[in-house]
């Protein structure tokens, strides 16, 4: 469980440093203050011990590794774990934390949910374009954006502990060689940088683990997330930053005090608020929203909602408010159970929360209320 060795990248982007030349512009012009003093404010954030943070995992194994013969498994292991050590020489000792699981790995990024992503979709490549003479071999991989826990091993070196990381295994575990699946929380994530992003995956339903929890999984389409394809996504325009009835010291004061609690994905959680929020009220009701927060819950399941509305129902709607509007669906769904007094007045008013006409009228009719 030893960190890997890491040499500073040529170009620094201290805040959320994107594999892509590309999607790092893009993300420097679209937050300006995230560079310089401001990333190595975050970076000495990150440094300290024994801190919880919403982080992306990204956790690979090697298929079949154990059915390889000793002489295979030492070539693959050495092979793997160079393709590792230079997709994440470009990122800095405080943006990640690397873990060794022996026929794979885990890696634990800081940054931003984008840094997860193209390191699994690098590697893919990079194991798939093997030279002549290494012995043919599979990965699989399974990406989740959840609560870590950064601790220090016997050893004095730094690891990882939470349903984050946890959760980014048992998602691994259902994809099959060169599969990338990731979780409904990360897919969510991301689809609040930018509509493009989501088009790379395809819902692959809702699967149970050993233990019988459900994950809602997504795959990295692979016809989506060819070369050409991604690099079409992030040659997107970048979103205007997010304007309104308050200044830019405004958001920075609520990302600098929500990135204390829950680290570097305050920012985005901050700029999506922003964007469905009409005032500075607003958008702190919806960052007290319990689901961006990093404290582990006490079990599996959800608490039943205040309301006689079938639980049933309140999933589907959350589900599919989701699609528009990203994780705080499940906030305004919370809050609509314990004020609706039948489904219909619930439907109506989680309607009411997207502003095209269109958007309403299909988000009713998926619910099963057009008539």
């Amino acid at each position: 469980m030893c960190r890997s060795s890491r040499r500073r990248a040529e170009t620094r982007f201290p805040y959320w440093p994107l594999p892509s030349t590309a999607c790092a512009a893009a993300w420097t012009r679209q937050w300006p203050c995230s560079t310089a003093n401001g990333g190595e404010r975050m970076s000495e954030r990150m440094s300290e011990r024994n801190r919880t943070w919403l982080c992306c995992v990204a956790f690979l194994d090697v298929v079949g590794f154990s059915k390889h013969h000793l002489q295979a498994q030492i070539a693959i292991k050495a092979h793997l774990d160079a393709q590792v050590q230079k997709l994440l020489a470009k990122y800095t000792e405080n943006d990640y934390i690397l873990l060794d699981r022996g026929d794979g790995a885990a890696a634990c990024f800081l940054v931003e949910p984008e840094a997860a992503l193209y390191f699994a979709l690098d590697l893919r490549d990079a194991v798939r374009a093997q030279e002549g003479g290494t012995v043919p071999y599979e990965v699989r991989i399974g990406i989740n954006l959840g609560p870590v826990r950064i601790v220090h091993d016997v050893k004095g070196e730094e690891t990882t502990l939470g349903e984050g990381i946890n959760c980014a295994a048992r998602v691994m575990d259902f994809a099959g060689a060169g599969q990338i699946l990731v979780s409904r929380s990360f897919y969510e994530v991301i689809g609040c940088l930018s509509q493009e992003y989501s088009e790379l995956f395809q819902y692959m339903g809702r699967k149970a683990d050993k233990h019988v929890r459900e994950f809602d999984v997504y795959e990295v389409a692979p016809a989506r997330s060819e070369a050409g394809n991604r690099a079409a996504v992030l040659n997107q325009p970048v979103p205007a930053v997010v304007t309104g009835p308050w200044g830019p010291e405004a958001l920075q004061d609520r990302v600098d005090r929500l990135s204390q609690e829950i680290g570097p994905m305050a920012r985005i959680l901050v700029h999506r608020a922003a964007q469905r929020a009409g005032s500075l009220e607003e958008i702190d009701q919806i960052l007290a929203a319990p689901e961006i927060r990093v404290t582990p819950q006490s079990s599996d399941t959800t608490p039943a909602p205040a309301s006689d509305i079938d639980p049933a129902l309140l999933a589907r709607a959350e589900q599919l408010l989701s699609d528009y509007i990203g994780p705080i669906a499940s906030l305004l769904v919370r809050n609509a159970a314990g004020q609706a007094p039948d489904p219909d007045s619930l439907g109506r008013m989680l309607a009411a929360e997207l502003a095209d006409q269109t958007e309403q009228q299909a988000f009713l009719a998926d619910l099963g209320q057009d008539r």
